[in-house]
């Protein structure tokens, strides 16, 4: 069976061949979970109890070429395949499964597939990836998720803190409160405002604010956007933002006048010739 699997990383974001293992991660570790996938189901324990199983599967790190934008793997698993087993092999049905040729991918392979490319590294256009002993090679490009459809447009009115503004294109940014007790990270709405309105984007940045607009819901009702018509002031919570500065400029009377310098070097030479 083929255990060896080159990698190639390709787009503007490797700088001179270059990678960061986590990114690197981020593709191994879902190339990792197709090729399990592709793998048979092992045997029950010798009592006989639990549910079949993937083997667990891993790529080492054999190689680096170019930096770390040509990466060789090398499959371990602990299951113990000899050719006859499988044929193709997961390596050469992965390649086939990418190409597009012959028996699709099992789903649950394509879904490791698909994830990895939702997720590449930023500046990441796509990978190749290259079976050394056969030369067969398959390119996986990054998929951009299309935005969910509009259902409807509607006025809404939704409050929240403007951490972002971009004159130049008219776009700004507000943060909301978690939509649900399960998610406890802020929401980014994504706002649209005219000229007229760039005076008070400028007053209300990183206050809280209430924004009035015509809103594009998606078909489940969440808001993909709004185009700002009314912005207005809530209250303005700067001071708490940020921790009070510790430095305090001295007073008149702590302020030292005709200081000898020369006398003020030779004392503190003096005083650690002492220690």
């Amino acid at each position: 069976m083929e255990r060896r699997l080159t990698v190639r990383i390709i787009g503007p974001g490797v700088l001179e061949g270059k990678i960061g293992l986590r990114e690197l991660q981020r593709i191994v570790h879902p190339l990792e979970q197709a090729v399990r996938a592709l793998l048979p189901t092992s045997k029950r324990s010798a009592s006989g109890r639990g549910r079949r199983r993937k083997p667990a599967t891993r790529f080492l790190l054999s190689g680096i070429e170019s930096g770390s934008a040509v990466a060789d793997l090398e499959l371990e698993t602990e299951l113990d395949l000899v050719p006859s087993m499988m044929d193709p092999d997961p390596i050469a049905r992965l390649l086939e499964g990418c190409q597009a040729r012959g028996e699709p991918l099992p789903a649950r392979a394509q879904h490791h597939l698909e994830r990895m490319m939702r997720n590449l590294p930023m500046g990441v256009e796509f990978i190749e990836l290259r079976s050394p002993k056969t030369g067969v090679v398959a390119k996986l490009a990054r998929r951009v998720p299309e935005p969910p459809p509009l259902d409807s447009i509607e006025v809404r009115t939704i409050s929240g803190r403007l951490i972002e503004v971009d004159f130049r294109t008219g776009r700004a940014r507000l943060q909301t409160p978690p939509v649900s007790d399960r998610r406890t990270a802020p929401v980014l709405l994504s706002l649209r405002f005219a000229d007229e309105l760039a005076n008070d984007m400028q007053r209300f940045a990183r206050q809280m604010v209430s924004v009035q607009g015509q809103a594009e819901l998606t078909s489940s009702g969440a808001i993909q956007s709004l185009t700002v018509e009314r912005i207005s002031l809530d209250f303005d919570d700067r001071h708490g933002l940020w921790a009070p500065k510790r430095f305090k400029w001295p007073t008149n009377e702590e302020l030292w006048a005709d200081v000898d310098v020369e006398e003020f070097l030779r004392t503190s030479r003096d005083d650690e010739g002492d220690e």
